[in-house]
Formats: C-alpha cells, structure tokens, sequence
C-alpha cells in the first residue's frame, strides 16, 4: 500500500500533466478592425486614392481596411454616404453599393456590383472587368510552421445573380462572377533573395458556372494587370463549402490550413516560388469580395467572418 504523502505526490503529478494536456491551444484572429471602426481606404489602379470611407467611428484614424475597385468605371467616394433609418450605411453609385450593418455579433456586409453598367459589350479576351474587394495586410502574421490549423468562420448568403448578356453571347471562358475569399501566402523572410515571393490561396463561395466550384491552379493571367503569381483555389467540394443560394444564409467552420500546404507543394512541383523554403512562409493579408469579368448583377450578404489562427501545442 502507498505512503499517503507518496501518494498525494503522485496524484498531483497526474493532475499537472492532466491539466497541461487540457490547456487551450493559443488562438489569435488575423483579422484587425472587425467592426470597421476605423474606415476602409480607397484602392485606385493608376490613380491617387480619392480618401478613405467611414461608416462608422472616427475620421481621424488611420483605416487598416482597403476597398479595391480595380477596373470599374464608376467608383465611390465618401460622399455619397446615405444613413438609412434601421442604421444601416449605405454607399452607391450606378456601378455599385455596398453597405455596412451593424448588429449584436459585429457587422453585417452587403455588396452589390452592377456589371451591367460596366460593360458595353461582352467581354472581350484580355479586357479587364470590374472588381469590388475588402482587403487588409494582416497586421498579426503567422509563420505556416507554427500553425497547427486556420479556422475561416463565415456567413452570408446571395442575395442577387442575374446574367445581364445574351445567353448566346456567354462564354464560360471568359464570363462569369466570381465571389471569393484570397488569402496571400509570401516569403515574409526579409534575407532571403526570394523575399516578397508569394501565391494566392484561393476559397471559392460562388461562381455563376458551378453549383459545385472545381479546383483550379495555374498562374494569374487573362488581364493586363495580372501579377502572374501562381493561383490555388479550392475546390469547394474539397473544402467542404456548400453551394450559396439566393435567399439561403449559410455558414462555415472550415480548417483550411491543410489546404495552403497542398497548395504550397503545388506550386513548387509547376516551378514556382523556387528558392523559398517552407518555414519562410507567412499569411500576410486577405481580399474578399467579387470579381465581375461578365455582364451580370450580383450581390452577395456576409457576417461573422473570421480567420483564426490555431498556434501548434
């Protein structure tokens, strides 16, 4: 039989590595400014940004959102900020509108993007189309190595897709509305030749083309502004992420971090980011939001959206 004080002894000692076993992995959200206090600065292609918007809080702060809206002929301002009665804030113009909510949970999002504005014709090969996209350079960035897994928290639902074309003149080469989330995986290594290098991670919510989106992975073309960087975009069978209905509100909690890894080894295998190393690798900034190269009105409605990154035991 134990000695009592042996055997408190060894009680405790079961009970410490228990307790170690049970402690919470540390989890951090990538995201800065959730709630949007801080205002969205506007992103131009060949012109200085016009300012910054404020749907809500201070317009002293420095916004740590960008909102891109790179190849649309109609772009907003700060403005044509219309207050509605539910407090809900609103920004339009013929092209577009996008709104910000605010709720119990954090903020609501609607972003509408009229493509029937933009085009005068089909799109042609090479032209450019209209994006609407929400960005950030994460101010909290995370080596790949020390994570164990990358939690994307998401609802939304459609609210709108309508082809604005002649269904003769659609082609699914070049026409489409896509909406997506892209995160950028870079070589964040500041010694390292190949310092900067990087590839877009892709997680598909809709596509005008697919109930069910395919994976796709080839280089970042079809535009004059392409980056030429390697694309890896899930499929959404892969990922697990149910078809977005108008109408219908779904929600996610997926794991995408194995999928960055298969992405990575990818993209090494068809000859890109040559000369960096895995452990070099760091998420540093995010785009959501719609891609219109086709003549449709589309919208799309999110809240709860999150990347949350688990950190390895």
């Amino acid at each position: 039989m134990l000695n009592p004080t042996y055997r408190l002894f060894i009680t405790g000692i079961a009970l410490f590595i228990f307790g170690l076993s049970c402690t919470p992995l540390k989890q951090i959200s990538l995201l800065s400014d959730p709630r949007f206090e801080k205002g969205l600065a506007l992103k131009r292609a060949s012109t200085p940004s016009p300012g910054n918007l404020y749907p809500f809080g201070s317009r002293t702060d420095s916004p740590v959102w960008e909102l891109a809206e790179w190849g649309s002929r109609f772009e907003l301002r700060d403005s044509v900020r219309q207050l509605e009665t539910d407090g809900t804030v609103t920004y339009a113009n013929e092209g577009k509108r996008l709104s910000f909510r605010r709720t119990d949970r954090g903020v609501t999002l609607n972003m509408e993007v009229f493509a029937s504005r933009e085009y005068d014709l089909p799109r042609q090969p090479n032209q450019g189309w209209p994006h609407l996209l929400l960005e950030q350079e994460f101010q909290e960035k995370t080596f790949l190595k020390d994570l164990q897994s990358l939690i994307l928290k998401f609802k939304g639902r459609l609210t709108r897709a309508e082809m604005r074309m002649d269904t003769g003149d659609f082609n699914p080469g070049l026409h489409t509305a896509q909406f997506q989330l892209f995160l950028t995986i870079q070589n964040r290594n500041a010694a390292s030749p190949h310092f900067g290098d990087y590839l877009w991670f892709g997680i598909p919510l809709y596509d005008y083309r697919y109930s069910q989106i395919p994976l796709y992975a080839a280089q970042d073309v079809g535009k004059g502004d392409a980056t030429g960087k390697f694309i890896y975009s899930v499929g959404s069978q892969e990922l697990g992420v149910p078809s977005f209905r108008p109408g219908e509100w779904v929600s996610l909690g997926q794991d995408v971090y194995p999928h960055i890894l298969t992405a990575l080894e990818t993209a090494w295998a068809r000859g890109y980011l040559q000369g960096s190393a895995f452990d070099e690798f760091q998420i540093s900034g995010m785009n959501l939001g719609w891609e219109v190269p086709g003549t449709f009105d589309v919208g799309f409605e999110f809240t709860d959206f999150d990347l949350i990154a688990v950190a390895k035991d």
